[in-house]
């Protein structure tokens, strides 16, 4: 398909990054070293995107899951906050790409599992968070349900790998840094969407 050629994805990428250093300005100061750096790793990312889901109808969901999870982690690390405007525009792109293959490729199960996934997991989360509100933000919960719209158009399993590799990646992180400092800030966003891109990985086929 043209649309997933590694040259064009790739400069969708580099359009991308220098999108997302304009709107990142109110999290993050970016220097324009760092501007020039974010606009190459969101070029890099987007031609491994293109090679690895070549053929996949759904890669332009995995590209737009891959781009706005760097600007979500730089919010992240930077401020340690999960803006719910990008966590919505995270679940949107995808949801409008799986739910456009839905009506075209007649993928509807697909579309039903990832939107059962996000509640499912979402209420969770909910019910974890108001148990043990110091553990994880209410971004955190938001995040870890955009991402399962991700895995649930996969399948359970991946919705299983995903949610259970970000949560321990999150708890070593967490561990590793309470044990330096007691009660600081951890930024679970780049843990949650790693453990996502390794369940994503591992569930598609190359």
């Amino acid at each position: 398909m043209f649309y997933g050629h590694p040259a064009l994805v790739g400069l969708s990428g580099v359009a991308a990054g220098l999108v997302l250093s304009w709107l990142l300005r109110p999290w993050v100061a970016l220097r324009l070293a760092a501007v020039l750096g974010l606009t190459v790793l969101a070029g890099a990312l987007s031609v491994l995107i293109a090679y690895r889901f070549a053929g996949d109808p759904a890669l332009p969901a995995w590209w737009w899951l891959a781009v706005t999870g760097v600007g979500l982690s730089l919010i992240d690390m930077t401020c340690h906050r999960l803006p719910h405007t990008w966590v919505l525009a995270l679940a949107t792109g995808g949801l409008a790409v799986f739910a456009i293959l839905a009506m075209t490729e007649q993928a509807g199960t697909g579309l039903v599992r990832a939107l059962l996934a996000a509640l499912v997991v979402f209420t969770g989360g909910l019910a974890l968070f108001l148990a043990l509100p110091d553990w994880m933000g209410f971004g955190d919960i938001t995040t870890t349900a955009a991402l399962a719209i991700y895995l649930g158009w996969i399948g359970w399993h991946a919705v299983l790998l995903g949610i259970t590799a970000s949560m321990l990646l999150l708890g070593g992180l967490a561990a590793q840094a309470w044990t330096r400092t007691p009660n600081s800030r951890v930024a679970a966003g780049p843990s949650l969407l790693l453990g996502g891109w390794i369940s994503i990985l591992t569930h598609t086929t190359a």
